[in-house]
């Protein structure tokens, strides 16, 4: 039995934030199914906000922040993201973190899709896992324990009281256990739910089944974000920065349709606008071959660019690596010249604004666990994320989690765990292993995203809903008579598959549940049937609690603290 302070769960940002603030004044462990280098965090464009931007109040980046959510951030909880980044991107850059910077010197600053104010900023090689390598390096050199390749299976919570977790080492099939004083999840999201993603095939929502099973609710469930721009049919992300440059959105009939939804903001309206928008024009038959939306690069110069961008002090080198990048990814799946033709792009599934329930100090409803990035919901994104906010989460409250569960576990002693819980969890993963079943799990799989695609995706309604609740509860109960086909123990990834789509059919009930009771169009969340913003009766959230029948449903009321409901107009 191996035993440590501070257990954390998962090795992206999050996770190493944490580790990097509670390793200071304890002993700290990180497990992850996966080496950090391979989190889903590295392959993130490596944007973050730093607010206040110059000669801009504090109350730009909170009132943009806040309305992109369509009002349904918890207003306390931004506030306390926009006071922790200020601190946090100076204090990354003193422990070698280099930000891209302009030709005058200075911090280089733009706007993210959705808002104008210039707090956006980003890492030199324009990618997080620059991030996730410079906090690696100082943990490192800490000595912190990373158990890589363990893929942890349950929290071991007896009396409401975190305890450990257990783990399932991949590399050789053993069972640990690991007993602490405090857990830190930072697990991520949940987007291999769906067929049409960017999330990286690890996103199977891990943590959050984990705490949600054992009595820790989840809230937002519902709130999925659908990014704009992804490449067709291959789901490959084409960052905000394509538009940001100034691509250019076109349907089948050539027209730049933006104009009709978002007359001022265009391209970059906010996420939730721009994936309704082209999925309306597909759906209404101007999709282009009937399928996408065409993304034009073709009239950038790059000669010409400061003053599209309109910024004379941003180094020309900056953008044309950018378009290189998008040039090359064009090239490859999609066989186009993006100096010639469009780049052919859908909405594709990207981000999970619900996730475990917590407050602003990270703190779930069990004692001694703790959750932040987006395995957690605190919550600082409502129904829509605006750009470069989930990575500023994820350092925000990644630090604030290694700080709480360090003052925490100052004053708790290592409490015992049932010798009966272990072994059960035990039995039951090498019966999972063991089990000659007649289902499939890739079949299972597969048949759960498609569904969550086509049932639970950008445009809801209730027969679909209904339809996907009914489909995932099928799928459920086949999950019992599962077969693993392959019964080795060395890296026997069919196992891990198995085991994380329990995960997944746990986590696909609970957004469906949730999106089917919303009763409103709220941000990412569109329901046809009720295509309006019911600000009077829906600005709440919806409390899911665990049950193996039924999820339990409790609301509980946005918090608003600065800015009252309107309507958003871009």
């Amino acid at each position: 039995m191996i035993v440590h302070d501070i257990v954390i769960v998962g090795g992206g940002l999050a996770g190493l934030r944490a580790a990097l603030e509670a390793s200071e004044y304890t002993d700290v462990a990180i497990v992850s199914k996966v080496h950090p280098l391979r989190s889903h965090t590295c392959v993130a464009t490596g944007a973050l906000h730093f607010p206040p931007a110059p000669n801009e109040p504090k109350e730009m980046y909170l009132q943009e922040t806040i309305k992109g959510s369509d009002y349904m951030a918890d207003q306390d909880a931004v506030d306390v993201l926009c006071d922790g980044a200020e601190v946090e991107i100076p204090w990354l850059e003193s422990w070698g973190v280099v930000y891209a910077r302009a030709t005058d010197g200075e911090i280089l600053r733009a706007s993210p899709g959705g808002m104008s104010t210039r707090t956006g900023i980003i890492v030199s090689s324009q990618w997080a896992r620059e991030l996730v390598m410079t906090l690696q390096e100082q943990l490192w050199r800490r000595g912190v324990t990373f158990y890589d390749e363990w893929f942890a299976t349950s929290l071991l919570v007896e009396d409401n009281v975190s305890r450990g977790i257990t783990a399932y080492e991949i590399k050789n099939g053993e069972f640990h256990t690991i007993r602490s004083k405090a857990v830190i999840l930072a697990t991520g999201g949940f987007g291999w739910v769906y067929a049409m993603t960017t999330n990286s095939s690890i996103c199977s929502g891990d943590g959050t089944a984990m705490a949600y099973r054992v009595g820790a609710p989840l809230k937002d469930p519902e709130f999925v974000q659908f990014h704009p721009t992804t490449l067709y049919p291959r789901g490959t992300l084409i960052s905000e920065t394509a538009r940001v440059i100034g691509g250019r959105l076109y349907n089948s009939e050539g027209e730049r349709f933006m104009e009709r939804y978002a007359p001022n903001y265009m391209e970059l309206a906010p996420r939730d606008v721009v994936s309704q928008a082209m999925q309306t024009e597909i759906n209404q038959g101007r999709g282009i071959e009937g399928k996408y939306i065409g993304l034009d690069l073709s009239h950038i110069n790059m000669e010409e660019l400061e003053q599209i961008i309109g910024l004379t002090t941003i180094p020309l080198s900056f953008f044309r690596r950018r378009l290189e990048e998008f040039a090359e990814l064009a090239r490859i799946y999609a066989e186009v010249d993006i100096t010639e033709d469009y780049i052919p792009v859908v909405p594709g599934q990207h981000f999970w604004m619900g996730g475990v329930k917590t407050n602003t100090w990270t703190e779930t409803s069990i004692k001694g666990l703790f959750a932040a990035g987006e395995v957690a919901c605190v919550s600082v994104h409502g129904a829509n994320r605006e750009g470069a906010n989930a990575l500023t989460e994820c350092v925000v409250f990644g630090k604030r989690a290694g700080e709480r569960a360090s003052e925490y576990v100052e004053n708790q002693n290592l409490k015992p765990v049932s010798k009966e819980k272990i072994k059960s969890e035990e039995n039951r993963l090498y019966k999972i292993l063991n089990n000659r079943g007649e289902y499939s799990a890739p079949k299972l799989r597969d048949e759960l995203r498609k569904t969550m695609w086509e049932k639970v995706g950008l445009f809801r309604n209730e027969e679909g809903l209904t339809e996907a609740l009914k489909k995932i509860k099928e799928l459920k109960e086949k999950y019992r008579k599962i077969r693993v086909e392959d019964k080795s123990t060395v890296y026997n990834n069919s196992f891990i598959l198995v085991l994380e789509l329990g995960n997944m059919l746990d986590l696909a009930e609970a957004t469906t549940l949730a999106a089917l009771t919303r009763r409103e169009s709220r941000g990412a969340h569109y329901r046809i049937d009720y295509p309006d913003r019911d600000y009077e009766n829906w600005t709440k959230h919806i409390i899911m609690y665990y049950h193996p029948e039924k999820p339990v449903i409790k609301y509980e009321d946005v918090a608003i603290t600065m800015f009252k409901p309107e309507k958003r107009e871009y």
